[in-house]
């Protein structure tokens, strides 16, 4: 089951998924990313790392991966993650302002700074790094909280 829900400029598409066993479930979210001004507004803000997913309608492996990358939101999404998906038909000079060039094409963003771009990989390269960036993050609030 899901369906989209408007926070300012940001849609965010609410997935539920099992979570721990079959009559459990938890609330996911992957942000379709409505406007380019309220999206570098959440990229630039301290936070968890975000991964960006740049696809296409019309692009059939970014429909391949997309699965995968729904299911690495139901893994991962939430306080040492965000994701969100950029059309880049509906905003092309944001995703030509970051370099994509083809799709499907993933950023990783820390701090309002691209730390890592991923073009033609697999869903397990892209779930290793985002992995990769949540424990990063959640070491580093370890760290903070003196733990």
């Amino acid at each position: 089951m899901d369906f989209a829900m408007t926070f300012g400029n940001v849609v965010r598409r609410r997935v539920l998924v099992p979570s721990g066993g079959a009559t459990l479930w938890a609330r996911r979210y992957i942000a379709d990313v409505d406007s380019a001004t309220a999206f570098r507004k959440q990229l630039a803000e301290e936070g968890p790392p975000a991964l960006v997913f740049y696809t296409a309608r019309w692009c059939s492996p970014c429909r391949d991966v997309a699965p995968h990358i729904e299911a690495l939101g139901a893994r991962l999404e939430g306080p040492h993650l965000r994701i969100f998906r950029v059309d880049v038909d509906d905003h092309e000079r944001f995703a030509a302002d970051q370099g994509v060039k083809a799709v499907p094409f993933f950023t990783v963003h820390r701090d309002g700074h691209v730390v890592e771009r991923l073009a033609g990989c697999g869903p397990d390269a892209v779930a290793e790094a985002a992995q990769r960036h949540a424990e990063i993050y959640a070491e580093r609030l370890r760290k903070q909280r003196g733990e």
